[in-house]
């Protein structure tokens, strides 16, 4: 199914210039990108799904020993 769009002739100059450089047709390189910045998308990334919500006084030096705390004591 085809699906005319229009393009500024810059950008599909850039397009064309990158599928040539993929070895791509034109078609293929922009549905294969359209698909790449669908699955980009952070409403579908977990990090960003998880709506939890948590509580904790936390600890009072965490900012100024954080790297102690990811990495040990490294004195």
């Amino acid at each position: 199914m085809d699906t005319p769009i229009s393009l500024p002739a810059d950008l599909k100059d850039k397009i064309i210039r990158e599928a040539n450089a993929c070895g791509m047709s034109l078609s293929d390189f922009v549905c294969k990108s359209l698909e790449w910045a669908i699955a980009q998308n952070s409403a579908d990334d977990p990090l960003f799904a998880d709506t939890a919500v948590y509580r904790d006084d936390g600890l009072d030096d965490l900012a100024s020993n954080h790297d102690d705390y990811l990495y040990g004591d490294a004195s």
